[in-house]
């Protein structure tokens, strides 16, 4: 329940606070930290603090998530030193914890028993499909971005690619759950568009030498045709 209050509330205010409801430009990294920013930073950091140390205590092979929890807080404590950081780290925030809500609602449904559901599918799969596009796409062309600007100092360019890598690691972690629970369902799909596709080129090639026998010159046609 926690990390659902967190993730939907990041999200909302995230998204208020990095300008996308409104507009975005440069100009917005380079503005002072407002008091509603570091109110963000010091409610993403106690999240992060407390989720770290229930981790620790409750999970014993957690490696990943205990990485993405330190680069988090390290992420956060840094930010709050710098005093233009604030939409830089709602847009991070926002980036990072859209996809939250979607997860711990799978995870509820299935505690509840409704892991079968259709509603469930429903919700895996969008999950699935935003975080692969938001971390592999969106995710990279924003660190491009980041490391190539000027208004990025070396900490902060630091934080985005240590990020970044434990997005990595997270994509790779979904893309093989992915191939191991959706296989047959690939394989299923890959095997009809393989008969649909020999069915197209056995048509074309039945097609194409009857069109090569064919007349289709229009040349003498319509022409009105006068006794002699």
């Amino acid at each position: 329940m926690v990390t659902l209050l967190h993730g939907t509330v990041g999200s909302i205010l995230g998204l208020y606070q990095c300008g996308c409801i409104r507009s975005i430009d440069s100009r917005q990294f380079t503005r002072k930290v407002m008091p509603s920013q570091y109110a963000l930073m010091l409610w993403s950091w106690g999240y992060f603090a407390f989720d770290l140390l229930w981790c620790c205590i409750y999970w014993s092979d957690a490696t990943l998530m205990l990485c993405h929890h330190i680069s988090a807080l390290s992420a956060i404590t840094i930010y709050m030193q710098k005093v233009y950081t604030g939409s830089t780290f709602a847009c991070t925030l926002l980036l990072l914890e859209v996809t939250n809500p979607l997860l711990q609602m799978r995870w509820f449904l299935k505690q509840e028993g409704y892991g079968k559901t259709s509603l469930c599918l429903f919700i895996e799969i969008v999950y699935l499909t935003m975080f692969l596009l938001l971390r592999a796409i969106l995710g990279t062309y924003a660190v491009y971005h980041v490391l190539r600007s000027n208004y990025f100092c070396w900490e902060q360019k630091l934080i985005s690619i240590s990020l970044y890598v434990v997005s990595l690691a997270f994509m790779y972690d979904i893309t093989g759950y992915i191939l191991y629970k959706y296989k047959r369902e690939v394989d299923i799909g890959y095997a009809r568009f393989a008969e649909f596709w020999q069915a197209t080129c056995l048509t074309f090639n039945e097609w194409q030498p009857l069109a090569e026998t064919q007349d289709f010159s229009f040349e003498g046609k319509g022409k009105e045709v006068l006794p002699s």
